[in-house]
């Protein structure tokens, strides 16, 4: 996922409470005596990390494949995963020095000091680099010179309230519109993490018995989330409506109807369609949230805050029920028309609040050559958003960091509550 016009939406990022849930353990780091939080993000094959309110940032992974949405494992331990694909040397990036991750292209599991500790997640299958062993079933781009970055990445990850880790993978959206709809939503179970499940995804043609690339999946899902219920909620930022227009949305897969464990998913790796259970959570429209791609729980207002890479307004709040919070305020976007012509606008990605309802989001800042034509990241602009709120009002965004070439994700931790991933020193 790392072409020079890298998505007209790729998603990626944030966590919010989506997830952070505590296992059944027993297990609660003590709590904090005042108000420290942290905040992280990815950018340029990288793993940044906010320490609140000090200010102080520093790396948590250098460069080396992080790709995605960074969610903690909710075991006490400080570990976490991140999306990755293989960091290339044409990239001029350091990571593309080092080893590639196997197989290619999936989710790594990191210490609580951002080591790599070896394991990563995947859907087996036969797709490996030359001399590797471990193989997954995501094919390389036939264009791309036998690379592994064009046709599948984890973007969006969350863990339930049992542990179990949920990611989504854009499949093969790279700034087509509308995107392809073959994107997949993969399970791994507690607490080893070493089955996968694909709970929703193509259902023929593509490759393979998984229908990768295939067609009658999701378009461009986004970041995840767990409800208080248990249900997945994943915005599908690349849906259209009746006549192809953008119409963006957030689903929500009911807790009952997800896998419980390996058996129920069987041989093949795949969960009877039949049994999962989908509605819609937030409709957009091509005027109103044409492409939600991020969804975080606001822990002041208890209402869930969606974004939209393009549109006005670029955040807004709902309810349980999926409806807009009366009187709340919003964050002001871009129009359609306005994309890459606003050098203020926001294009945002991720999402994350902080304990105190502080509002974190990346900004990947959108350049187009048209409406909706050859739209891309600009260089070096990308930018770490903190939105300070006075109650439901959200203030004027502010930039905490600047300067980055696609950031795609930020995630929050709260001390208080959780073992944060802190750099060593």
């Amino acid at each position: 996922m790392r072409s020079a016009l890298r998505t007209l939406v790729v998603v990626l990022a944030v966590l919010g409470a989506g997830c952070g849930y505590l296992a059944q353990t027993g297990h609660r780091p003590p709590r904090s005596r005042d108000h420290r939080y942290f905040v992280y993000w990815d950018q340029n094959e990288e793993q940044d990390a906010l320490s609140m309110p000090s200010g102080r940032i520093a790396q948590l992974i250098p460069p080396w494949d992080p790709n995605g949405q960074m969610c903690i494992v909710p075991d006490g331990s400080g570990r976490f995963v991140v999306g990755y694909n293989p960091t290339l040397p044409s990239q001029h990036n350091p990571g593309g020095l080092k080893p590639y991750k196997q197989p290619p292209v999936g989710e790594a599991l990191y210490d609580r000091h951002g080591r790599f500790t070896g394991q990563t997640l995947f859907v087996p299958g036969p797709y490996h680099l030359p001399g590797q062993t471990v193989g997954g079933d995501i094919p390389p781009d036939v264009a791309g010179g036998g690379a592994f970055n064009d046709n599948g990445t984890m973007t969006g990850c969350a863990f339930d309230h049992e542990g179990n880790l949920f990611a989504s993978d854009i499949g093969t959206a790279q700034g087509q519109f509308p995107p392809p709809d073959d994107g997949r939503v993969i399970e791994w179970f507690a607490p080893d993490y070493t089955k996968a499940c694909v709970v929703d995804g193509p259902t023929s043609g593509g490759v393979g018995p998984h229908h990768v690339d295939g067609t009658g999946g999701l378009r461009q899902p986004g970041d995840l989330a767990v409800d208080a219920h248990g249900d997945l909620l994943v915005p599908e930022a690349g849906a259209v409506d009746a006549h192809g227009l953008p119409a963006g949305r957030v689903l929500r897969l009911t807790h009952a109807s997800l896998p419980d464990d390996p058996n129920d998913c069987g041989a093949d790796g795949l969960y009877p369609r039949a049994r999962l259970q989908a509605s819609v959570f937030v409709q957009g429209s091509l005027a109103y949230l044409p492409f939600p791609i991020a969804i975080a729980r606001d822990p002041v207002c208890h209402c869930w805050a969606v974004d939209t890479t393009f549109g006005d307004p670029a955040v807004e709040w709902f309810d349980d029920a999926g409806r807009p919070v009366p009187g709340h305020g919003t964050v002001p976007g871009e129009t359609l028309s306005q994309i890459g012509q606003s050098p203020t606008g926001y294009n945002p990605f991720g999402l994350a609040f902080a304990p105190d309802g502080t509002l974190y989001f990346t900004d990947i800042h959108i350049t187009c050559s048209g409406v909706l034509t050859n739209c891309g990241p600009a260089s070096k602009a990308g930018r770490e958003m903190r939105v300070p709120m006075n109650g439901a009002q959200p203030g004027t965004p502010v930039a905490v960091a600047t300067g980055y070439d696609f950031p795609t994700s930020v995630t929050t931790c709260d001390p208080a509550r959780h073992v944060c991933p802190r750099p060593v020193g």
